[in-house]
């Protein structure tokens, strides 16, 4: 889908992944961390996948030909080392206590040149950054996440944007591919005025890095950061390759 579908939200954001996927190989093994009630699990078997499904909360997973494993996806995950082609991780890292432990299992779990497509509320956009600028969330209708009922998964508790995403995943052994989205945010552009000025801050904070490889790597940030799906975009979708040259140290 091209500009004019993402300009009048033509697509789907199950479409989108599918679209991916297929893009980016022809079938394979697909863990869909995070189901839910399955829809999107069942959009990937339709399109040819062999697909897994995992979630924290099991008996909401309505699709009887799908497997669907109990699991929290805060701990270590329940499948043998290099079993799966893809991860799907759709509106669901969001909502997770340990997002690192997550993408080192997502590592572990994916076989070599694994994909890992996560999908969560873009903060860059910029209605996202004009809303955090007045209330200090998101969204202007944000509200404080709940603290005093029971936690099943509900609330969003970890929202971190692309930068936050990025040096999770650069860090433990992924490279991202792509940074894209699947429809803009109408408000987003109605703000399209600010761009000038987010493009000059931008600029003006690269230019404070001094290490040379980190400055090689900057060029890519920046061409993502400031590119019309990030800035517009609704819902960040960021895909990932398993690539050991990116693991770090502890």
């Amino acid at each position: 889908m091209g500009l004019i579908s993402k300009v009048l939200g033509l697509q789907h954001s199950h479409e989108k992944v599918v679209e991916i996927f297929i893009h980016h190989g022809n079938g394979g093994r697909v863990l869909d961390a995070g189901a839910g009630p399955g829809a999107i699990s069942k959009r990937l078997k339709e399109a040819g996948f062999d697909v897994v499904a995992a979630d924290i909360n099991p008996v909401l997973f309505s699709i009887p030909e799908i497997r669907c494993e109990k699991a929290d996806l805060n701990e270590n995950l329940p499948f043998p080392d290099e079993s799966f082609d893809y991860i799907l991780c759709s509106n669901t890292i969001e909502h997770l206590e340990d997002p690192y432990h997550f993408v080192k299992e997502c590592y572990r779990i994916l076989k070599e040149r694994g994909k890992l497509l996560i999908t969560t509320p873009n903060l860059l956009n910029l209605k996202s950054r004009m809303a955090n600028l007045f209330v200090g969330f998101n969204l202007f209708k944000g509200r404080p996440s709940n603290e005093v009922d029971s936690y099943q998964g509900g609330d969003h508790i970890h929202l971190a944007n692309y930068y936050e995403l990025r040096i999770n995943l650069h860090r433990n052994g992924f490279r991202i591919l792509e940074a894209t989205t699947h429809r803009y945010s109408p408000t987003a552009m109605l703000l399209s005025p600010l761009y000038p000025l987010i493009f000059i801050a931008t600029h003006r904070a690269f230019k404070r890095e001094k290490n040379p490889r980190q400055r090689e790597r900057n060029r890519e940030i920046l061409n993502h950061v400031l590119s019309p799906d990030l800035i517009f975009g609704k819902k960040l979708f960021l895909l990932a390759e398993k690539d050991p040259l990116y693991q770090k140290a502890i």
